[in-house]
């Protein structure tokens, strides 16, 4: 062929039948790996040494009644419960924060409401409202001088995104520790055989690349 043709062969590798089966062999550990790492992963449990208990109000009645357990089990001396205002029943529940809601729930199961402090942030935030409950924290931990450490309680595959957004918000001016309660919806061992579980993993798996690759205060 002369020098100015348009055109030209070339030789190029091809996978086997063999190579492309250990390319899908691959594909399916990675998955499987996936399946069985994940749920861990996001339930991460790392408590410290602390004196003061921060509860997620969002969290549902079980996890409510084990966060009183932690609370006594662990000798903390204040619980602060993060609240906002509910997306559903806020006009009909005497409670229309779910912070208040959880604290009048604990009253009710015998705490000691004494050592109960609710931190709630506005009604006009509509995103990152993790974040922004760990910013209220901390400005109420700055003014009233208390310990510079914390565990947050929260459920489930929420946890090592909370943990994330706290340490985030809190900055180097307070140490973080996280507990995961165990969500009783579904097994977390066989999380894709239900629609919770895998409504709780995938949904939590795309918002912590979110908070860790995308999220920018």
């Amino acid at each position: 062929m002369g020098r100015f043709s348009i055109a030209k062969k070339k030789e190029r590798w091809v996978a086997t039948w063999f190579g492309n089966l250990l390319k899908i062999l691959v594909f399916l550990l990675i998955i499987i790996f996936f399946v069985k790492s994940i749920h861990p992963f996001l339930a991460q449990t790392k408590p410290i040494e602390s004196k003061i208990l921060v509860v997620e109000g969002f969290i549902p009645d079980f996890a409510i009644e084990a966060s009183k357990s932690i609370f006594y089990e662990g000798q903390y001396e204040l619980m602060i419960i993060t609240g906002k205002k509910k997306l559903k029943g806020s006009y009909v529940d005497e409670y229309e924060n779910d912070g208040l809601h959880s604290a009048a729930t604990l009253a009710k199961i015998g705490f000691d409401t004494t050592k109960i402090k609710v931190i709630s942030i506005g009604d006009d935030i509509r995103k990152d409202r993790t974040y922004a409950t760990a910013q209220a924290v901390k400005q109420w931990l700055q003014k009233s001088g208390k310990s510079s450490t914390i565990n947050v309680v929260t459920l489930g595959t929420h946890a090592r995104r909370s943990h994330l957004l706290f340490e985030k918000a809190l900055e180097e001016d307070f140490m973080v520790g996280i507990i995961a309660i165990e969500d009783i919806r579904f097994d977390p061992e066989k999380w894709w055989r239900s629609s919770m579980g895998v409504r709780s993993v995938i949904d939590e798996t795309i918002a912590y690349i979110y908070a860790r690759f995308f999220f920018y205060p």
